[in-house]
C-alpha cells in the first residue's frame, strides 16, 4: 500500500475547507511590491513630518522682527537664516542678471528674476520675483531695473543645489542675462570677486511692482503627504488581500 500524499495536499496551509498555497513566484512579486508601496507610504509620512517642520518654522520666524543684514555677525551669516525677515541697504549690480528657468505663475510660463546686491562688501543674490516668459522664447522679456542705493526687505531662503535638472548649468561660458535651471550659491561665487552670502533674499510683496512675489503659492503642505501614505498603505493592503484571495481554494472532501 503506498504511503504517498496527494499532490494538492504537499503544500499549503488548510484551513477547514479552504486550502491556502500560493507560487513561489506570485509571493516573490507580492513581496517586492508589498515592500515597495510600504516604503512609500513611509517615506510620504516622512515627507509630511518635515513639511510639518517647515511650516512651524515659516510661522515661527516669519512672525520677528526684520533683521539689519550689516548687524549679523559672520557667524549669522554661515548659520540657518532660512525664512528669517531681513533688510540690507546697498546697490543692485544691474549688468548682471540670472533668468531661473521654467517657473510657473497661474499656468504661465516665465522667470524669476535674480539680480546680485552690493552690500557691506558682499554679494546678496535677490530674488525679485516672476516675469512671464512672453510669446517669443528665443527672446528674454525686458527686465525692470532699479538704480542706485536701496533698502531691500525680504526674507531669507537657502536653496538647495542638489535639484534634479535634466542639463547642468554652465558658468564657464556665461552670457547675461544668465539663464540658470536652479540656484547654485557655490557655482555662483566664482562669477564675482566680492564674497556671495550663503543664501538668497526674497523680497516681500510689492503691489507697485510689475514682478509676482507669491513665494509659498506652489507649497505643498504636510497633509497632502499624509493622504499620498494613506493611498500607498491601501495600495499595500488591497495588494495582500488580493494575494490571500488568488491563492486560496476550496478544498473538495474525499469521500
Amino acid at each position: 500500500m503506498s504511503n504517498s500524499v496527494p499532490q494538492s495536499r504537499r503544500h499549503g496551509v488548510q484551513v477547514g475547507p479552504y486550502r491556502f498555497a500560493p507560487g513561489v513566484i506570485p509571493s516573490l512579486v507580492t513581496l517586492v511590491l508589498l515592500v515597495l508601496l510600504i516604503n512609500l507610504g513611509l517615506w510620504q509620512l516622512r515627507r509630511a513630518e518635515a513639511k510639518e517642520y517647515m511650516v512651524e518654522r515659516l510661522a515661527q520666524r516669519s512672525e520677528q522682527a526684520s533683521r539689519s543684514l550689516a548687524a549679523l555677525s559672520p557667524q549669522d551669516l554661515q548659520g540657518d537664516l532660512t525664512d528669517y525677515p531681513l533688510h540690507a541697504r546697498g546697490r543692485y549690480l544691474n549688468q548682471y542678471q540670472f533668468l531661473l528657468d521654467n517657473r510657473t505663475y497661474q499656468m504661465e510660463p516665465g522667470y524669476q528674476i535674480l539680480t546680485p546686491f552690493l552690500t557691506n562688501g558682499n554679494i546678496l543674490l535677490v530674488n525679485r520675483g516672476w516675469i512671464p516668459q512672453g510669446p517669443d522664447r528665443s527672446v528674454f522679456p525686458e527686465l525692470p531695473l532699479q538704480q542706485g542705493d536701496l533698502t531691500l526687505y525680504g526674507h531669507a531662503h537657502q536653496p538647495s543645489p542638489d535639484i534634479f535638472v535634466l542639463k547642468e548649468d554652465n558658468y564657464q561660458d556665461v552670457s547675461w542675462p544668465f539663464l540658470i535651471q536652479k540656484i547654485d550659491l557655490e557655482k555662483t561665487r566664482q562669477l564675482f570677486d566680492y564674497p556671495v552670502l550663503p543664501f538668497v533674499l526674497r523680497l516681500n510683496p510689492d503691489p507697485s511692482s510689475p514682478l509676482v512675489r507669491e513665494w509659498h503659492s506652489r507649497f505643498m503642505g504636510p497633509e497632502k503627504h499624509y493622504g499620498y501614505a494613506v493611498q500607498w498603505f491601501s495600495l499595500a493592503t488591497a495588494l495582500m488581500v488580493i494575494y490571500f484571495v488568488v491563492n486560496t481554494k476550496k478544498t473538495k472532501r474525499s469521500e
